[in-house]
């Protein structure tokens, strides 16, 4: 995978009427499972299918984790992520291992399927990545606040679930310094807080609930 980092001179860009900075896309078009058709099919092509088709959905469930908890990308379309620059060469990395692990189960053209995109855009142009931004975080934030109410409410929760949540809380702080200007940003800091503080509500009902067995 071949993205190299775009060297940007304000002066001209602005003359063109774009911004004064790239975006990084990542966009992904992963194999699709297959529908079985029983009648067309032999018991070993049936079961070829279920493993190639169970496969395919691990690949996917496995790069929605990575862009979400590694890579710190945000989504702007359901295909379509976005990183920023200082994260490129990790998201290079990273991906060109899962290309090279979906090429060794037999998964053709993952080069083509799975791309990082450098892109300039106007001001109007960057604000609406922004602005996906930000609703991203803030859903991001949210379904993880769902989780916890109902840990709250159940007075347990699985640890991959508890560790999701921390994360989340880690990466929504993270990325919302770059958004200090817009204006969702106060309602960003309040969700950040709500899960903050579930997170650590959580935590003393389970320590609670371990010294009672």
């Amino acid at each position: 995978m071949t993205v190299q980092k775009l060297i940007l001179n304000e002066e001209a860009l602005a003359k063109l009427g774009l911004g004064e900075r790239a975006v990084y896309l990542i966009e992904y078009d992963l194999h699709s499972e297959q529908k079985i058709r029983k009648n067309l099919i032999s018991k070993e092509e049936k079961k070829q299918l279920i493993e190639r088709n169970k496969l395919a959905r691990e690949f996917r469930n496995k790069l929605l984790f990575t862009l979400k908890f590694h890579l710190r990308a945000t989504q702007h379309l359901e295909s379509c992520w976005i990183i920023d620059e200082s994260r490129l060469e990790l998201a290079i990395d990273e991906l060109e291992q899962f290309k090279a692990e979906m090429s060794s189960k037999g998964f053709k053209n993952v080069d083509e399927r799975l791309r990082i995109i450098p892109i300039l855009s106007t001001v109007e142009g960057i604000q609406n990545y922004e602005d996906k931004k930000t609703e991203f975080l803030l859903d991001f934030a949210m379904e993880h606040i769902q989780y916890l109410e109902k840990a709250e409410k159940k007075r347990r929760i699985p640890n991959g679930t508890m560790w999701r949540c921390k994360k989340a809380y880690e990466i929504v702080s993270e990325l919302m310094g770059e958004l200090k200007g817009h204006k969702r940003y106060r309602e960003l800091i309040d969700t950040v807080e709500v899960l903050d503080h579930l997170i650590g509500k959580v935590e003393t009902i389970l320590k609670r609930e371990k010294n009672l067995e």
